[in-house]
């Protein structure tokens, strides 16, 4: 039976608590009812085909996922109902399409994706990486090797999108200390950067992208604070939270250049590049809704990508939450996938300049 054209349309949306609170579900709630949407709330607890139905679900499930992962029979049951209900009712809409999340949940994952979609690409990249589950020093050395995967390198967490323990990193010199970091982990070539890390925020066809700071430079074999000579094996393990390093008002030590990287200036940021990632992930993906980390390569001047997040924070993108609703209202009305193909404009170019201050998402987990 065909539904009234003019009709209330229902969004039914699912974060955890933590994500309400920090993404400020009041205020995209009131711009939906400003636009004749009502967004509804699904409970995890209760079944799905109770509460629909939906025009399009709004999710970030990259967290229950995760906790799924673990074995976690909670989570485990709220993803199954989800994932039942997506399969019976295709004429729903799905923001994003759980594929394209599934891809990003494990990070080795989302490095083979990047290094197929760039491989061609003469200005984008993402660095060497292998995935290490041992402490035996000579088998991670030959994995390393046989990668190509050079010092100093960054240990991440295999999964994506779990919480904090996500962002929990570590940069390291030597073979020797890989033990030292939280096993599995994904090591990768750290890219010297002039600690300036653009975060490129997605949302369908329009893209911003936002400065912020991030590490230092580093060099197996020299002591960072004054250039002095010393065996990689003497280099301690830098621990550090990618979330709190990369805060727009970080005072990190690990953010400040050493004196002799001053020096050097920074490569200009190419727009036509960024819309070129933006573009072949999002199609790679199917997906709208995106968090790409890009840094320029100090030395090549190439653009290295080196994370994507499904449903990022998008802190301090100007008028956001019109943004969200005209998108998911173009998507109701014309399902069809958009090629994300231009950059978005606003009179503070936000794209521009480092925006004042806001909490990085940061997904708990909860399915209440």
């Amino acid at each position: 039976m065909e539904q009234p054209a003019n009709r209330t349309k229902i969004v039914g949306y699912w974060f955890n608590e933590k994500k309400c609170q920090k993404f400020g579900v009041a205020e995209l709630k009131a711009a939906c009812k400003r636009r004749g949407i009502e967004l509804v709330k699904i409970d995890m607890g209760n079944p799905m085909e109770e509460q629909g139905p939906f025009d399009l679900m709004l999710h970030k499930l990259t967290a229950m996922y995760a906790q799924a992962l673990n074995h976690d029979p909670k989570a485990t049951a709220a993803i199954r109902m989800v994932e039942n209900y997506i399969d019976e009712h295709p004429e729903m809409i799905v923001m994003d399409p759980l594929p394209g999340v599934h891809r990003l949940l494990l990070r080795n994952q989302t490095y083979e994706l990047l290094q197929q979609c760039f491989k061609n690409d003469d200005k984008v990249f993402t660095p060497t990486y292998v995935e290490l589950s041992t402490t035996n020093v000579h088998h991670n050395k030959k994995m390393l090797q046989e990668a190509n995967v050079t010092f100093p390198v960054v240990c991440k967490p295999v999964t994506a999108g779990g919480g904090i323990e996500a962002h929990e990193m570590a940069v390291v010199f030597n073979e020797n200390r890989i033990s030292e970091c939280t096993l599995p982990c994904v090591a990768q070539s750290f890219i010297n950067h002039g600690a300036v890390l653009y975060k490129l925020f997605v949302l369908g066809p329009m893209w911003f992208v936002i400065v912020r700071p991030s590490l230092k430079n580093f060099y197996a074999g020299v002591d960072g604070c004054f250039d002095i000579n010393k065996l990689a094996a003497e280099q301690e393990t830098v621990h550090f939270n990618s979330n709190n390093v990369s805060k727009a008002d970080s005072h990190s030590p690990l953010t400040q250049l050493d004196p002799s990287d001053m020096k050097e200036d920074l490569p200009k940021a190419d727009p036509a590049v960024f819309n070129r990632i933006v573009t072949k992930l999002c199609e790679a993906l199917n997906m709208d809704l995106l968090g790409i980390d890009v840094v320029i390569d100090s030395s090549t001047e190439k653009y290295g990508i080196i994370d994507v997040n499904a449903f990022p924070s998008y802190d301090s993108v100007p008028n956001l939450m019109e943004h969200l609703v005209d998108l998911l209202i173009m998507r109701m009305d014309h399902s069809a996938p958009v090629n994300t193909t231009r950059i978005s404009e606003s009179k503070n170019k936000p794209g521009l300049t480092t925006p004042p201050d806001h909490p990085q998402e940061d997904s708990g987990v909860d399915t209440g």
